[in-house]
């Protein structure tokens, strides 16, 4: 159901879970912004109503930056203030984000100085723009996006959380309109790699492809096309 479709009850009901989950977070608009990629008026007015159409695909967007299954905005009808298990996995969060900080630390530092030691100028970007890293050399231009993923096991990649997310970096990339040589995701497990492999392989893209996974020194580079 659009969101212009709604009636008004289940209007206001979308809007009191933004802002119940961005405060439950101890989120600013400003965070939630840096990690979206949307601004801060826009992310007020979603919760008070100011915009009335609240497009598709920004609720995956919003979804992620608020750790949530999309379904927590998308399904009215569910009850999550009990023991819902879309809400009761982020029980562990602190531990969660921490994790997230300690891969994005290594990354860094096992990424950066292999890039500047290969000629490449290095940004860092804010979390939500296309790229956490961005390593330019001459007409190259290589976007590099970080994915921590805790757990594979019991849900591929293929399926829930992990597609929304891949999904996610997949459209940011299609809707980039800035010059783009090469997309890769940063992972730290080898089978995350290959599932990711396998999900991005078909993805129609006019630009390189790949996979970094961090190796104990530096990272190993997985090709899925050549341009």
């Amino acid at each position: 159901m659009k969101y212009n479709e709604m009636d008004e009850m289940d209007k206001k009901i979308l809007q009191n879970r933004l802002k119940e989950r961005r405060l439950f977070l101890d989120m600013t608009y400003q965070d939630l912004a840096d990690k979206t990629g949307l601004s801060k008026s826009t992310l007020q007015r979603y919760e008070t109503g100011g915009i009335k159409n609240l497009p598709y695909d920004k609720i995956f967007i919003l979804s992620e930056a608020l750790e949530v299954n999309p379904t927590y905005f998308t399904d009215l009808s569910k009850d999550y203030t009990g023991n819902s298990e879309d809400i009761t996995k982020l029980s562990d969060r602190s531990e969660i984000i921490n994790k997230v900080k300690e891969f994005e630390e290594k990354a860094i530092q096992q990424i950066t100085p292999q890039l500047i030691s290969s000629g490449y100028m290095v940004e860092q970007y804010n979390r939500g723009s296309l790229g956490d890293l961005v390593a330019i050399k001459g007409n190259e231009i290589w976007h590099i996006d970080f994915l921590y993923q805790k757990d594979v096991s019991k849900q591929s990649m293929g399926k829930g959380i992990g597609r929304q997310q891949l999904l996610l970096r997949l459209g940011r990339l299609v809707l980039y309109d800035k010059p783009i040589t090469k997309y890769s995701i940063v992972v730290d497990r080898k089978d995350i790699a290959e599932q990711l492999i396998q999900q991005m392989k078909y993805a129609s893209l006019n630009i390189q492809i790949s996979v970094i996974i961090l190796k104990n020194k530096g990272f190993e580079e997985l090709l899925l096309n050549q341009r």
